[in-house]
């Protein structure tokens, strides 16, 4: 009979996934400047969220959450900063830091349970901008700055913290990854199908029709 790794094992791999979710998005940023789509805004409450399961996972000592969210804290804040925005770099990443500080004194006021609840409260809201700037902001722009690969690694590492928390009873985790899992699905499913209408010739012109 087959069985699962331990618990442990599956969270470090998450959290090794969870890392190289960056890599990607980062080089197609810098190698499609001109292209937008990606939401800093998504990003942002990346690094918030990430920050509190830092402290959420030194006070339970559950240990995997805290180098790969470290490691993920630091790819979320250079995609903030090279993504086009209003802002300029400066005050993104002075907001940014004093949000991420501020947001980790609260949480030492809370007990560790009820981090982790902040960290999955902050964290369910981060794909919603990313939700609308795909879904609803790019109809009819063709495709845009978002990384499927990116999308493919979350989702792959979702489904790994998914069955640790299932395993492990964590229920904040349970919660947040379930969410994560079916907001980035949606949002890598509308992307790839304008990638292909994009190439189909008869796609594009009816897209373009229907928008004019």
């Amino acid at each position: 009979m087959l069985s699962l790794p331990p618990p442990q094992d599956l969270a470090y791999v998450a959290s090794a996934v969870g890392v190289a979710v960056v890599a990607p998005q980062i080089q197609r940023i810098v190698r499609h400047p001109q292209l937008s789509g990606v939401s800093p805004w998504t990003w942002s409450i990346t690094v918030v969220a990430c920050s509190l399961w830092v402290t959420y996972g030194v006070r339970t000592g559950s240990v995997p959450q805290v180098p790969g969210n470290i490691l993920l804290i630091s790819g979320a804040v250079a995609i903030v900063l090279l993504v086009p925005a209003r802002w300029s770099r400066p005050r993104r990443a002075g907001v940014l830091a004093a949000t991420a500080l501020s947001m980790i004194a609260v949480s030492t006021r809370l007990s560790p349970e009820q981090v982790g609840f902040l960290a999955f409260a902050i964290g369910i809201t981060g794909m919603w901008p990313q939700l609308t700037e795909t879904v609803w902001q790019r109809r009819g722009l063709g495709p845009s700055s978002l990384s499927l690969s990116s999308s493919a690694l979350k989702l792959v590492s979702q489904t790994l913290w998914l069955s640790f928390a299932v395993l492990t009873t964590d229920v904040p985790v349970i919660v947040a990854a379930v969410v994560t899992l079916s907001a980035n699905g949606v949002v890598a499913t509308v992307e790839a199908s304008r990638r292909r209408a994009a190439l189909d010739p008869d796609r594009r012109d009816l897209q373009l029709v229907s928008v004019a």
